[in-house]
């Protein structure tokens, strides 16, 4: 069994510089965590159209994604 790790995951605005909003998630791994994360964008009634999804595990950045590609 995988231990699950807390990934950090903020949608940003303003060219990427401010979180507008942000939680935590726990995955086995990045690739759950991606689709967990563009799973909780969903459950917004809209999200800004210069939006950034950016998804962070101890710090470090795993993946940056860009307006429609969440």
């Amino acid at each position: 069994m995988n231990k699950r790790m807390k990934y950090q995951v903020a949608l940003l605005k303003d060219g990427g510089i401010v979180a507008y909003e942000s939680t935590a998630l726990f995955a086995a791994d990045n690739s759950e965590a991606i689709e967990r994360a563009k799973h909780w964008t969903a459950s917004f009634d809209s999200v800004a159209k210069d939006a950034w999804l950016q998804i962070n595990l101890n710090g470090v950045g795993i993946r940056s994604l860009r307006p429609g590609e969440f």
